[in-house]
């Protein structure tokens, strides 16, 4: 046995420098191995960590009953809008507030703007306010109640070179569209739609029922300060251009900071700069439809714009015609709004000043220097 012994011992010998130099090695550096415990999938499923989820992702707001009534009317150059939306029961019974206060509207000459310009001036019921104009409304007027209502004013220009028919009946399917309502066809628009006699005007009714994403609850409106000094407010910034020889100023319009025109004989374009918010898919499938054309997808829209120079930014140009119309939209961003560049119009003459329109989106800034 001690013989056994000695002889494995014997020949192990040898090796015992290289165990040594590979230790001391191993001494010099070592491997790290971290070792991480992953929650299993049925761990997570807590109901503290599915209500911090429901908390972060919140489903979205089912759409909810809504009622709209709207009146449309189209006088000189412009098209007048009032519209009362809400909770079905609730607008419903004010209809009749409604239709007496329509028989106190009336049109004046705004000579402020223009001596041939007529502005819309009425007079408020009992129980009604008014808030200063914003952005996109010249008024609305709040109609006291549980709840309280809404009721928008605004208008936009109409496009002289297109049916007028057809352009109430876009306006009215915009708002169909808000309550996921179908469309209208032409031929079925007088069964929808009342007119109203207003004094020298004709108005067109619609009163529409469909579902809308929920409305935020209105908040109290703060009192206004007074302001000390009312040249210490700042001037809201007007684009600056330079103008073709060949154009003429236009009558303004409601929200455009700059109206221009070229005129041809019976031939015409109307060019204007306006800024606004919103997003550019549905602005330009507006356009589409103003030129009675389908809307396209957002990445088909995305293909047919074009980069242009406008100013020291950039922009993008969409090109839209049909029958005999042209429309040159430019959309730039710019901070937390849009500014839409239009031209349109007679396709041949819009042809014709496209050269002119290039130029004068080269001239445009719409920025203060910095």
């Amino acid at each position: 046995m001690s013989k056994t012994r000695s002889i494995v011992a014997s020949g192990l010998f040898p090796f015992m420098p290289v165990i040594v130099c590979l230790s001391m090695a191993g001494c010099e550096r070592t491997e790290q191995i971290t070792v991480y415990t992953a929650p299993s999938h049925e761990s997570l499923q807590t109901a503290e960590f599915l209500a911090d989820e429901a908390r972060r992702h919140p489903p979205p707001a089912p759409p909810v009953p809504t009622r709209t009534i709207g009146v449309i009317i189209p006088k000189g150059t412009q098209f007048w809008f009032l519209k009362l939306q809400g909770n079905v029961d609730a607008v419903a019974a004010r209809e009749k507030d409604v239709r007496e206060f329509l028989n106190s509207l009336r049109f004046i000459n705004d000579e402020k703007r223009d001596a041939t310009s007529e502005t819309l001036v009425w007079t408020l019921p009992t129980g009604w306010h008014q808030l200063p104009p914003t952005d996109l409304r010249l008024a609305t007027l709040v109609l006291d109640g549980d709840p309280p209502l809404e009721m928008s004013v605004s208008k936009l220009p109409i496009q002289p070179d297109l049916n007028l028919t057809d352009q109430i009946l876009q306006n009215i399917n915009r708002w169909r569209g808000q309550l996921s309502l179908a469309e209208l066809e032409k031929d079925e628009m007088g069964a929808q739609t009342e007119k109203l006699n207003l004094g020298d005007s004709t108005a067109y009714w619609v009163n529409l029922s469909g579902f809308s994403a929920p409305r935020p609850a209105m908040q109290p409106v703060p009192r206004q300060r007074p302001v000390a000094d009312p040249k210490a407010q700042a001037e809201p910034f007007e684009p600056k251009y330079q103008k073709p020889a060949e154009w003429n100023e236009a009558a303004p319009t409601t929200f455009a900071k700059i109206s221009l025109q070229a005129v041809d004989g019976n031939a015409k374009v109307a060019i204007t700069v306006t800024p606004a918010r919103g997003d550019r898919d549905s602005n330009v499938n507006r356009w589409r439809g103003q030129l009675k054309l389908d809307q396209l997808p957002s990445g088909q829209l995305a293909a047919t714009a074009k980069k242009v120079q406008v100013g020291d930014q950039t922009g993008d140009l969409y090109e839209i015609s049909n029958e005999g119309q042209t429309i040159l939209g430019v959309i730039i961003e710019d901070r937390d709004q849009n500014w839409f560049v239009k031209l349109s119009g007679d396709s041949q003459l819009a042809e014709r000043e496209r050269p002119r329109f290039e130029a004068f989106l080269k001239s445009l800034q719409l920025r203060k220097g910095e």
